[in-house]
């Protein structure tokens, strides 16, 4: 390939440990570099419970299998296993951050809604595919381990790298403790195929209003409001909580085909619209999500030293306090008794 080509322009890359670069042919067309890392690219992908062999990079056998299905990904012209590299479509800049950072509500929502409708198209099609063993994504999820290991990553890297000090061991036993019974309950979420990180960052427009899916090798089966809660308490582009509401509400109107969502022992019976458990469920994956996306910045920080992500912990940190607070109304109290302990830790917790 080297020899049709004019030049090479890296492009800017968020906390991957994946390169982009877009090459410009001679005939005047473009094409997409991915230069993937040798060995696993995080420590979450080394506890991830699939059990079978990688015959191909995760990358090309989730994209084959969501474009057996009609599902809107980037086109893979070659896959070089030696280099590491993956030559793929160019589907141009355009994020969804572009169209909806500095827009006005009404064309947020819009942006949002349909964003929605490609969620649920993905979970529905996926949920009736016949042939999901051919699907790494289909054969591994979102287990206790690994949900508890992001939690972790919270207490690590959020609390006690960013103090520098370990957290009490009488406050680090209540945190695993309580936790670990969030876990519990995000563990009866029904669960679909998840993409693990639908949001503004990671869905091109193409053609002005229409998506394509990127970034899609670390998807997995995960909680059905996992994808919902990466879209809406997006650290890039905060939304109003009245729209978040309408949008929780848009998603369970609009996907006939999701399990009903089990409600907590106190929320059981509160919630109407037909939505069962889907706002305890909301706010308890927030909670699990965030915290770990929170400590996550920390870490691309002090391990990986990129700080550029530091600017987006007081807009984490917000979610996570309301979903403390609602999760508190909807739930037994331990979120709150786990809450007002973190609140020694987290100056941003204290505050109105």
């Amino acid at each position: 390939m080297n020899d049709v080509i004019e030049k090479t322009v890296k492009l800017h890359g968020d906390a991957s440990y994946r390169v982009y670069s877009r090459v410009f042919l001679k005939d005047g067309t473009t094409k997409i570099i991915m230069q993937m890392p040798q060995g696993k690219s995080s420590a979450s992908e080394e506890i991830t419970n699939f059990k079978g062999p990688h015959k191909e990079p995760p990358f090309i056998n989730i994209n084959r299998f969501l474009a057996s299905l009609g599902l809107p990904v980037p086109k893979i012209y070659r896959y070089d296993k030696d280099a590491r590299q993956i030559i793929l479509e160019d589907i141009g800049n355009d994020l969804l951050i572009k169209f909806v950072e500095n827009a006005d509500n009404e064309m947020r929502e819009k942006w949002y809604e349909k964003a929605i409708d490609l969620m649920v198209e993905m979970q529905r099609r996926t949920a009736l595919c016949a042939e999901k063993e051919k699907c790494v994504a289909m054969q591994r999820s979102f287990d206790a381990t690994l949900l508890n290991w992001e939690f972790d990553h919270f207490r690590e890297y959020l609390i006690e790298e960013r103090q520098g000090k370990k957290m009490a061991t009488a406050d680090r036993r209540l945190f695993e403790e309580i936790t670990r019974k969030i876990t519990k309950e995000i563990l009866k979420v029904p669960y679909c195929f998840t993409h693990r990180d639908f949001q503004s960052k990671n869905l091109m427009v193409r053609g002005g209003n229409s998506f394509v899916l990127i970034d899609f090798q670390d998807a997995l089966l995960g909680p059905c409001v996992y994808d919902l809660v990466a879209l809406l308490r997006d650290s890039y582009v905060e939304l109003d909580w009245k729209m978040v509401e309408k949008l929780v509400e848009y998603y369970c109107k609009h996907n006939p085909h999701r399990p009903p969502l089990p409600a907590t022992t106190a929320s059981a019976g509160r919630e109407k619209g037909g939505q069962g458990g889907g706002k305890s469920s909301f706010h308890l994956v927030t909670l699990q999500r965030k915290m770990k996306d929170a400590g996550r910045f920390v870490y691309i920080d002090r391990v990986k030293k990129n700080p550029n992500f530091l600017r987006y912990i007081p807009t984490t940190l917000k979610y996570i306090k309301n979903a403390f607070e609602q999760a508190n109304i909807l739930t037994n109290q331990h979120t709150n008794i786990l809450f007002e302990m973190l609140k020694t830790y987290v100056p941003e917790f204290k505050t109105g």
